[in-house]
């Protein structure tokens, strides 16, 4: 958590700590010669407008927000970067281990480790818990390691140099709100990536961007200067680019399959298997052909631009009907846009 001088001698102030004691592990992090994964949780006070922080400090004073940060810290490792830590100083009960790149660098009773990742793994030598308090390079790093976030959501915008990354509804879960005035404390919990196909079909949220695109072919393995595609594929043959129309043209580059591009925007684990199978036998009962590129968080389809909204009412059919008891597409039975009903 970003802080100014104040916030040491605020959560310093606050009286005695009746939560049980951390359990205790074994050197290396194990528990009766077992390893350990520890929980990864981000702690944090974001303005309306995601701002944490402001030269070094928060813009804000809160002290329901600091007794908050210090009873769910109290007694567990913190992970934080040197300007925190700088910041809020070190505070009793707990570990401090300071991400830093200064290999000089070093303060009384402060832990160096020099990535995110070392520091996680020194923390989880002795605790199963491992909270991460900023600052916002830190939590942007941190954001797909963690499994759970506590975040006090204030009701105001603040001015500020640094922000907490963004949070995606797909990914994050709300498991409890408490709301107070100005504020509301919110524990987010990591939501379980699906893989079965019916939930993964009714979850999935199709979306239709702006533009048209087009494939280009190269020879070699190397993109022109200046060119930002979409996607990239590289094969024994070439090249190929998914560029939009008018990037291809201004490069001078030639292009095939003047398509659209949705986005299925669902939380699938990557070994999930039969979405896009599913999707594209429902396009092609509606005889629409597609290409489909398969992204770390999300699913594309590249679709013929003529036929962008018709794809569109088939991808959305097939979520409708997904959710349907005794119906689910499959290659046999394809989902067509007028099945809706």
């Amino acid at each position: 958590m970003v802080g100014g001088p104040h916030v040491e001698r605020t959560l310093c102030g606050f009286g005695g700590d009746d939560r049980p004691a951390p359990r205790s592990l074994d050197p290396a992090g194990f528990v009766g010669g077992r390893p350990v994964t520890p929980t990864v949780v981000l702690v944090a006070a974001v303005a309306r407008n995601g701002v944490i922080g402001a030269d070094g400090g928060m813009p804000w004073h809160i002290p329901a927000d600091l007794k908050r940060f210090k009873r769910l810290t109290m007694g567990h490792p913190m992970v934080m970067g040197r300007k925190t830590f700088e910041s809020m100083g070190l505070l009793p009960g707990r570990r401090s281990i300071v991400i830093t790149r200064d290999p000089t660098w070093q303060a009384p009773g402060a832990e160096v480790a020099d990535s995110l990742d070392t520091a996680i793994a020194r923390a989880a030598e002795t605790d199963e818990l491992v909270m991460v308090v900023g600052g916002g390079q830190i939590y942007t790093q941190a954001m797909d390691r963690a499994d759970r976030l506590e975040i006090t959501h204030l009701d105001l915008d603040a001015s500020g140099d640094t922000v907490f990354p963004d949070l995606d509804p797909a990914v994050w879960a709300v498991a409890e709100r408490q709301e107070a005035d100005g504020h509301a404390f919110v524990t987010y919990h990591r939501r379980r990536p699906v893989t079965d196909l019916r939930e993964l079909l009714h979850s999935m949220r199709p979306e239709l961007l702006d533009g048209e695109f087009v494939y280009c072919t190269l020879p070699g393995t190397v993109a022109p200067m200046g060119v930002t595609p979409v996607a990239t594929i590289r094969e024994d043959e070439g090249l190929t680019l998914v560029l939009q129309v008018d990037e291809a043209a201004a490069a001078r580059l030639s292009g095939t399959f003047r398509c659209r591009q949705i986005t299925l925007r669902v939380h699938s684990a990557l070994d999930a298997v039969g979405l896009t199978a599913a999707v594209a036998t429902a396009l092609a009962g509606d005889g629409i052909s597609c290409n489909v590129i398969a992204g770390y968080h999300h699913d594309h389809l590249f679709v013929p631009s003529a036929d962008a909204s018709r794809a569109m009412a088939a991808v959305e059919a097939l979520a409708h009907t997904a959710a349907l008891p005794g119906r689910l597409a499959s290659s046999a039975a394809p989902v067509r846009a007028t099945d809706r009903h």
